[in-house]
């Protein structure tokens, strides 16, 4: 089970370095928020996964793992440019009020 988990965090993290490559407005994103979250979505699949009772050698448990891997960096890659440009936007106008 543990090198399962070793397997899932380096596809999580190809998967979020791939992501990061065709994501818009990745020069408003750190070089490490996509592939971390992806990291952190997929392992957190694969725990949800194992914790209900998959096998860890069947097909649900990596489909889970993998779908989260890409889902919250796609989720995350979208939202987080345009919060930071609203931010940045709210901290101009008070700054030349």
């Amino acid at each position: 089970m543990a090198v399962n988990l070793v397997l899932v965090i380096t596809a999580a993290g190809l998967i979020g370095f791939g992501l990061r490559l065709v994501l818009p407005l990745r020069d408003r994103l750190g070089l490490a928020v996509v592939p971390s979250t992806a990291i952190i979505a997929g392992s957190l699949g694969w725990a949800l996964a194992m914790w209900v009772g998959l096998s860890p050698s069947g097909v649900w448990g990596w489909i889970i793992a993998l779908g989260l891997a890409v889902a919250a960096p796609i989720a995350v890659g979208i939202y987080l440019p345009k919060r930071r440009d609203a931010s940045d936007e709210a901290l101009w106008e008070s700054l030349v009020r």
